[in-house]
């Protein structure tokens, strides 16, 4: 011990003499010291204790002192190193933060816990490869965790899995492209508690214009409990395979910029709603930005679905539901694939909105709430046959469906809908139009109601080809390949009419 005590103060001298910094090694976990705090050095019995971190000596297996140029110290920023060819991993820590964060290690799976006191935030950069690892973070603070071209595919759960009911702010590091898969552990009941390759209990922010490619093959590909946003200026995310949802959101999700891609079994992004009903923008989707492409491709999946209101103000968004349709046997109720669905109002004042439902029943955007289109483009398609429940209950392939009113004054809207008895405009109340240039398209006619201020044309037993381009009174609309219809019923609205 005299030896090692002997050492450490020869190393604290060396290190104030050259401005160097001590490596403190307990197995794979690396506490780094800069010159400044090597006076605060203090020796008692079997440990020593430097800032506020206490070292027990018989746990240390070795120091070393390095250039600070090789070894630089950057304050409450925590390093993760994966080494797949070692199947290992490692992890540096700074003494500013040493007494805040206790690390665990098993191979190439890490866990860092985050000490209650913590009151500042701390940054958790992720480097290297792993093909049998993870990163587990646990805490009360908000916290950053940046991606450096990391990848992490975890075979027995998540990839990552991050306890905090905080703000994450989540980096993807400037020309990097970062990958993260899971992997299915059944537990002896025969479950499997997973929820997602790259869980967060709390709140996501996305940003940096690096990549991030996710493959959900247990359940998630993302889940955030809490709200997830995606920044002005973000890169790529890709979800290159989801078994359940692409995004998995627990209050709301806000796009703002970056690209997505969205490949998914399940909902392309559910966001759902809190308990608690003054939760802030509870159950909303809101995209003002950005680029958004979802396929979703199972039975009754949605490519957009949540619990309140839908609301675009740009950006490019590009939804296709491939599924077909299930009905929910207890309710009766006809749960169908959609393009968009949601539990409240949609509305567009601007971007490009194109949509596309192959499935039976598969409608383009079905709403519980109002639909206000006020500006930007929307158009589509659904080419999907009636659905039938039983004798009494079926789901036919509209185009725009809400269970309240449907209200266009301004924007483009082409939609075309199911030759098979669907309507282009499908509502039990007020369909208005006040403005904007509109072509609908449909096995049955959608006319406006009285309380529309704008003219408007009707044409019937149109054929329509596969990808042919319909155009009446200046409007045109070129349908999608999978859509066709032998007696169409179409209506043209636009100034001047």
């Amino acid at each position: 011990m005299k030896k090692i005590l002997t050492l450490l103060f020869l190393c604290g001298l060396t290190v104030v003499a050259n401005s160097q910094t001590l490596m403190i090694k307990q197995g794979s976990v690396h506490y780094l010291v800069p010159a400044a705090e090597m006076g605060q050095a203090l020796v008692s019995g079997q440990s020593f204790t430097i800032g506020l971190k206490t070292y027990s000596i018989d746990k240390v297996s070795s120091m070393e002192v390095l250039p600070e140029s090789e070894c630089p110290v950057t304050p409450a920023t925590i390093d993760v190193f994966y080494d797949l060819a070692a199947g290992a991993s490692h992890v540096t820590i700074p003494s500013d933060v040493a007494h805040l964060v206790e690390a665990q290690l098993r191979g190439s799976h890490v866990t860092l816990l985050q000490h209650p006191a913590v009151d500042q935030e701390i940054t958790y950069v992720l480097h290297g490869s792993t093909n049998n690892g993870s990163f587990y973070l646990d805490g009360k603070f908000k916290a950053t965790v940046i991606l450096d071209g990391v990848s992490i595919t975890n075979p027995d759960s998540a990839a990552i899995n991050i306890q905090d009911g905080k703000r994450i702010n989540v980096v993807l590091k400037d020309g990097t492209n970062s990958t993260l898969a899971d992997g299915l552990r059944v537990a002896d009941d025969g479950t499997n508690a997973h929820n997602a390759c790259f869980y967060c209990d709390g709140h996501t922010e996305f940003s940096g214009t690096g990549s991030l490619s996710i493959a959900g093959n247990v359940k998630h590909a993302l889940t955030s409990d809490e709200y997830c946003q995606v920044k002005q200026g973000a890169g790529n995310i890709i979800v290159t395979k989801a078994v359940g949802d692409g995004f998995h959101i627990g209050q709301y999700f806000l796009l703002e910029g970056g690209t997505i891609t969205i490949n998914a079994h399940g909902d392309g992004i559910d966001v759902g709603a809190k308990k608690n009903p003054n939760t802030e923008l509870n159950g909303k989707v809101m995209l003002h930005g950005g680029s958004l492409t979802v396929t979703a491709d199972g039975d009754a999946t949605k490519a957009i679905k949540c619990d309140d209101s839908i609301e675009i103000t740009g950006g490019t968004i590009n939804l296709t539901s491939k599924g077909g349709a299930v009905y929910d046997v207890v309710a009766a109720d006809a749960s169908s694939a959609a393009a968009i669905k949601c539990g409240a109002t949609f509305t567009q004042s601007g971007g490009n909105l194109t949509m596309l439902a192959t499935g039976k029943g598969g409608k383009l955007i079905n709403a519980t709430g109002m639909v206000t289109i006020t500006g930007g483009k929307l158009s589509g398609a659904a080419c999907g046959d009636i659905y039938t429940y039983n004798p009494t209950v079926d789901s036919k392939s509209h185009g725009i469906k809400s269970d309240a009113d449907i209200l266009i004054s301004g924007g483009e809207v082409y939609v075309a809908a199911s030759e098979d008895e669907a309507k282009a405009f499908k509502t039990d109340m007020m369909f208005a139009v006040k403005g904007g240039i509109i072509m609908g398209i449909g096995g049955k006619k959608s006319t406006p109601g009285a309380d529309s201020t704008q003219g408007f044309n009707e044409y019937k037993d149109v054929v329509v080809r596969a990808g042919a381009t319909v155009t009446y009174d200046g409007v045109s609309f070129t349908v999608p390949s999978d859509y066709s219809n032998t007696a169409a019923k179409v209506i043209v609205s636009k100034a001047g009419l």
